[in-house]
């Protein structure tokens, strides 16, 4: 009687042994499904540097398992801080290729985190707010323009809608090409994010014609350049990375935050994309975001 019920219990633990065998297996399956074919929600950029009082451009990107776009899905977003960041709007629908685009304003220097939520999907975007630091340094060029249109143009806090600018020679007297560039110098240690070079486009602007002052021929982009900063032993250059072909403002994100007292753009160029002078390229502004105890 005592070996049946023995018996009996132990067929009673592997019965129970294989229903829980057959729930944990169960259960992941599931999850592993959930996490191989379920939806899901990106943002670029990963990172965001912006000047104060300045906007930026977040793009949320909402697809399937498929990694098709989802169109008409909600998505929500939310700054940890509105003090330091904003972002608006406040929700919105993405669009046929699954994609909303928001807009991220700085209000002050720090740092916040924009949440962008779509059902249960969540991205984070980090943002950081930093002021302009380039107009504490001193402008420097390989030549060009003087006077009205000095170097110091090129970090005079007026920006391009004013037509203030600098030229930078990239020829010679003779119409042979010649290497220009353009540096800031500061007085002590900054911590540099992301700088910005307004330019024109490849069409002309400022001015009506020819005959005006602050006429700009077409094909005088700040279009290629080579950017460096700087090192500790305030000798070496040391190459960050290169803008190419671009046209319009340059927009350059380093690839980590630089401690330097200059940076410098070596081989200062037009874009070949754009027609026309391709010589003596403009820069109305050069803003550096960063870190400077330089008022």
């Amino acid at each position: 009687m005592e070996d049946y019920k023995i018996s009996q219990n132990s067929n009673y633990i592997v019965s129970i042994k294989r229903k829980v065998i057959f729930v944990l297996t169960f259960l992941s399956i599931l999850l592993f499904c959930r996490n191989a074919f379920s939806n899901n929600i990106s943002v670029s950029p990963d990172l965001l540097f912006i000047e104060v009082k300045s906007q930026d451009t977040a793009i949320v990107e909402v697809l399937n398992n498929q990694k098709n776009p989802l169109n008409n899905v909600r998505v929500a977003a939310t700054s940890s801080n509105e003090n330091i960041a904003t972002v608006t709007p406040a929700s919105g629908l993405t669009n046929s290729n699954g994609q909303i685009l928001f807009t991220i304003t700085g209000v002050s220097n720090g740092t916040a985190t924009v949440a962008f939520n779509a059902d249960t999907l969540l991205e984070t975007l980090p943002v950081t707010v930093l002021p302009n630091i380039a107009p504490c340094a001193t402008a420097s060029s390989s030549g060009g323009g003087v006077g009205d249109f000095g170097p110091e143009k090129m970090n005079d806090n007026i920006e391009k809608d004013d037509c203030s600018y600098h030229w930078i020679r990239t020829r010679n007297e003779i119409g042979q090409k010649k290497q220009g560039w353009i540096q800031l110098d500061w007085n002590e240690n900054v911590a540099v994010n992301k700088m910005i070079i307004q330019t024109t486009n490849c069409d002309e602007s400022c001015g009506e014609d020819s005959e005006d002052t602050f006429y700009i021929d077409s094909g005088r982009n700040t279009g290629s350049g080579i950017v460096q900063y700087l090192d500790e032993d305030e000798i070496t250059w040391i190459t960050d990375g290169e803008f190419f072909e671009e046209i319009g403002d340059v927009e350059y994100l380093f690839t980590k935050t630089i401690i330097t007292k200059a940076i410098r753009i070596k081989k200062v160029l037009p874009s070949t994309q754009c027609k026309g002078q391709q010589s003596n390229p403009i820069v109305f502004e050069w803003k550096v975001l960063g870190i400077s105890s330089c008022k």
